[in-house]
C-alpha cells in the first residue's frame, strides 16, 4: 500500500504543477524585427507580425500613439509582387478565418493615426483607406493574441504598414501573455551600428544612459486616447560636437519659450515651428526644395561652406519632466537618411540625402518622430498612464539586461471558442489537470478493489495477516 500512495503522490504533484501553469506569471515578449528595412524616406526597421487564420507575415513599422494594427493589403499594390515585397508584404483579410469586419465599406483610417500634424485635413497629409476589423495576431513569440485591432489598408502612400502599439498590448495583458500592459522600443539606426528593440511588458536597461530618464504623464486627447506630449524647455544646436556626450558647447536656444510637441513614431520626421529648422538647416548646408516629395524637403547642398557641419552637429533637447535627468536627451544632425523613389522628384538611380525636418506653421502642432527616436529610448506603460524617454547609450556593449514591469493580474477572460491557435488556453490546462486527477482516482480505487479481492484468496490470506 505505501507504493501505491508514492505512486499517487507523484501523480498529484504532475497535476498541481500542469494547474499551476494556468495562473503563471507571464514574462516579457521581445519581438522580431526583420533584417530587412524599408521606405523611401529611411531606411527604417520594420516589426515581423503575424496577422490571421492561417497566419500572413507582414513587417511593419512601429506607431507608438496608433491605436489599431494597420498592414497594407494587396489592394494597396494593385497586385504587384514587386510593389508588395517592397512594402514590406501584404495581409489579405478575406483569406483569414478569424477576421471579423467592423465596417462593411472602405473608411478613412488616417485619424486614428494620432492628434498630431495635420496636413490638408489628414494625419502628417497621409491619407490612409481600408476596412476595419479584428483578427488574430502573432508578436514577439507569442501566438494566438485574439481580438485585436486591425484596419486592412487599401489606399495610401505609407510606405509598409503601421504596428499600432495601444491595443495589441492591451490584447497581450488582458489575455495574460505579459505581465503588464507596457512596451519599450527604439528604432535603430540604418547605418547598422545600433539595431532596434522593442519590448512588451518591460524594458532593457543596458539601452540607455543612467541618468537621463525622464517621465511624464500620457495626456488623453479629443477622442479619450492617450497620447505622448512633452514640453520643450530648451533646444540647442551644437556645432562643435562633443567628444564628451554630457556636455555641450551651445549657443542660445533655438525656443525662446516653452514648446509642447508629441512623441510620435507614425511620422519619419521632426515636424517644428518654420524658423527653427530653417536656422538648423542653413547651419548643416541644407537647402529647401519644395518640387521633392510634392511638399518640400530639406535637402543637403554638398558645396555648401556649412555643410562640413554636419558630421560634428548635435541637437540637444531638454524636456521638462520628472526624473534624474543631469543630461540634456540628444540626437546627431547627420543620420544618412535618404529619399528615394518613388518620392516624386527623386531620380531612382541618385537617392537624395536630406535634413529629417519638417516646417509647420502652427507651433502647436510640433511632432518629434522616428528621426529623433533613432537615439531616444522611449517607454510606455497604460496602467499607470505614463511614458518616459531616456537617452541611448550608443558606446554600450553591454549585454541585454531585461526587466519585468509588473501590474496587477487581470481578470479572468472567457475561452475562445473554436481556440484560434495552437497554444493551451488556461481552460484548457485546468482541464487537462482534472483529467488527470479524476484518472488517478480511478487507478487508485482499482488497486483497492484488487487488494480486498486479493484478502478472500487461500494462498494469500497469511501473507497479508503477516504484514498487518
Amino acid at each position: 500500500m505505501r507504493r501505491t500512495f508514492t505512486t499517487f503522490a507523484g501523480f498529484a504533484a504532475l497535476a498541481a504543477a500542469v494547474a499551476q501553469q494556468a495562473s503563471s506569471v507571464p514574462d516579457i515578449a521581445i519581438a522580431q524585427f526583420g533584417q530587412t528595412w524599408y521606405g523611401p524616406d529611411g531606411p527604417w526597421s520594420a516589426v515581423e507580425v503575424e496577422v490571421g487564420t492561417p497566419p500572413q507575415k507582414v513587417y511593419l513599422t512601429v506607431a507608438t500613439l496608433q491605436d489599431t494594427i494597420l498592414p497594407i493589403t494587396p489592394d494597396a499594390c494593385n497586385g504587384i509582387k514587386a510593389c508588395i515585397d517592397g512594402r514590406g508584404s501584404a495581409y489579405n483579410q478575406t483569406s483569414s478565418s478569424t477576421w471579423t469586419p467592423t465596417a462593411d465599406r472602405d473608411t478613412e483610417l488616417g485619424a486614428d493615426m494620432s492628434a498630431g500634424v495635420i496636413v490638408n485635413g489628414q494625419a502628417y497629409g497621409i491619407e490612409v483607406r481600408g476596412v476595419p476589423g479584428q483578427d488574430t495576431v502573432s508578436i514577439g513569440g507569442i501566438p494566438g493574441i485574439r481580438n485585436v485591432s486591425v484596419g486592412a489598408i487599401r489606399s495610401t502612400r505609407i510606405n509598409n504598414g503601421l504596428l499600432g502599439l495601444r491595443n495589441v498590448t492591451q490584447q497581450m495583458y488582458q489575455q495574460r501573455l505579459i505581465p503588464s500592459p507596457s512596451w519599450a522600443y527604439n528604432t535603430g539606426s540604418g547605418d547598422g551600428l545600433r539595431l532596434p528593440q522593442l519590448v512588451f511588458g518591460g524594458y532593457d536597461r543596458s539601452k540607455y544612459l543612467p541618468g537621463s530618464v525622464q517621465n511624464h504623464t500620457m495626456i488623453p486627447v479629443d477622442n479619450g486616447r492617450p497620447t505622448m506630449k512633452a514640453t520643450l524647455d530648451y533646444f540647442f544646436l551644437n556645432i562643435t560636437g562633443p567628444t564628451d556626450r554630457r556636455s555641450f558647447k551651445t549657443n542660445s536656444s533655438l525656443v525662446d519659450e516653452p514648446l509642447e510637441v508629441t512623441i510620435d513614431s507614425s511620422t519619419p520626421y521632426c515636424w517644428l515651428p518654420r524658423a527653427i529648422t530653417d536656422k538648423i538647416a542653413q547651419s548643416v548646408g541644407a537647402v529647401w526644395n519644395e518640387s521633392i516629395g510634392g511638399s518640400g524637403y530639406y535637402v543637403y547642398n554638398f558645396s555648401a561652406p556649412a555643410y562640413k557641419n554636419l558630421e560634428t552637429s548635435t541637437l540637444a533637447f531638454h524636456f521638462n519632466g520628472t526624473g534624474d535627468s543631469w543630461l540634456f536627451n540628444s540626437m546627431t544632425v547627420s543620420h544618412w537618411l535618404f529619399l528615394a523613389a518613388p518620392t516624386e522628384g527623386v531620380d531612382p538611380a541618385s537617392p537624395l540625402r536630406y535634413l529629417p525636418l519638417r516646417p509647420v506653421d502652427n507651433a502647436s502642432r510640433s511632432v518629434l518622430g522616428r528621426a529623433f527616436l533613432q537615439q531616444i529610448y522611449l517607454t510606455a506603460n497604460y496602467y499607470t498612464n505614463t511614458f518616459s524617454m531616456a537617452q541611448i547609450d550608443i558606446d554600450s556593449q553591454s549585454a541585454a539586461q531585461y526587466v519585468r514591469v509588473e501590474a496587477p493580474v487581470p481578470p479572468p477572460l472567457p475561452s475562445p471558442s473554436p481556440p484560434s491557435s495552437n497554444k493551451l488556453s488556461d481552460g484548457a490546462i485546468a482541464g487537462i489537470a482534472i483529467g488527470v486527477v479524476a484518472f488517478v482516482a480511478i487507478i487508485l480505487g482499482l488497486i483497492f478493489w484488487q487488494a480486498k479481492k486479493r484478502r478472500k484468496v487461500g494462498p494469500h490470506h497469511r501473507f497479508i495477516e503477516l504484514l498487518v
